[in-house]
């Protein structure tokens, strides 16, 4: 549709034949009032098409050998993110097995602290009387 072209119609068979075109809008007269169709299956797989040579291009405004780099530097920020969530379950690993006393050869060398029961709430209590 190089025009931009509306086309309001009651016929089926151009209604067809215009619906296997994309980006051909298409009114109906329905009750009196101008009804405008949703887009047709043409004009949503053409417009799919595009969105995906978008998103692989960035929009087009990148160059292939951009790409290329924005991949690698990817690839090298994924590596560094699994080595930072090694080094993170090692601490963890280690921090609990000191807080509970459990040292890496399985043994238990220290008891946990069990808690203690504190004392009431003091906004729920009684003031004394002096």
């Amino acid at each position: 549709n190089n025009f931009s072209y509306f086309v309001a119609t009651q016929d089926d068979a151009l209604s067809d034949a215009l619906r296997s075109m994309p980006y051909v809008p298409l009114f109906r007269l329905g009750r009196a009032v101008l009804l405008l169709e949703s887009p047709s299956a043409a004009s949503r797989r053409f417009t799919s098409g595009v969105e995906q040579v978008k998103l692989a291009s960035a929009g087009g405004l990148m160059t292939l050998e951009e790409r290329r780099i924005v991949d690698v530097l990817k690839k090298k920020e994924k590596v560094k993110l699994q080595e930072k969530v090694k080094e993170e379950e090692k601490k963890a690993k280690k921090r609990d097995a000191e807080q509970f006393g459990v040292s890496f050869g399985g043994a238990f060398t220290q008891r946990k602290e069990s808690k203690r029961a504190k004392g009431p709430n003091p906004l729920s209590c009684k003031k004394r009387k002096v």
